[in-house]
């Protein structure tokens, strides 16, 4: 499986309760209609209690993004940057998000669901 991981900025002039709610009812249903090959979709959002110790990043959101597979992957990073469908989507996250500030990471997740299975 491929993952990709996204640094967004919400927009200074509208609130992170109108951003989520623009985000989760409006963006993801649209992302995931226009971009099937998307296997799970998850946005983490930054609370201010995180970020006391060390100062607000210059991102207010992670999305998680995986794939079946680095085509998938590729086709989707494709379609965002050229074309129609990475046009509209853009479009719609102007809405709430800084355009022209994400910042996207294709990772190497690693993952260990409890402390039992790391002790095996």
């Amino acid at each position: 499986m491929a993952k990709l991981v996204a640094l967004m900025k919400i927009r200074p002039d509208i609130s992170l309760a109108a951003a989520q709610s623009l985000y989760e009812e409006e963006h993801v249903p649209l992302v995931m209609n226009l971009m099937p090959m998307i296997r799970e979709y998850r946005r983490n959002y930054l609370t201010p209690s995180g970020a006391a110790s060390t100062g607000w990043p210059d991102f207010d959101v992670i999305t998680e993004l995986w794939f079946d597979s680095t085509a998938d992957l590729e086709s989707f990073v494709h379609q965002m940057r050229q074309g129609e469908v990475g046009r509209r989507l853009r479009a719609d996250s102007a809405r709430f998000l800084v355009a022209g500030t994400t910042r996207l990471f294709v990772v190497d997740e690693r993952r260990i669901d409890s402390a039992r299975e790391l002790a095996r």
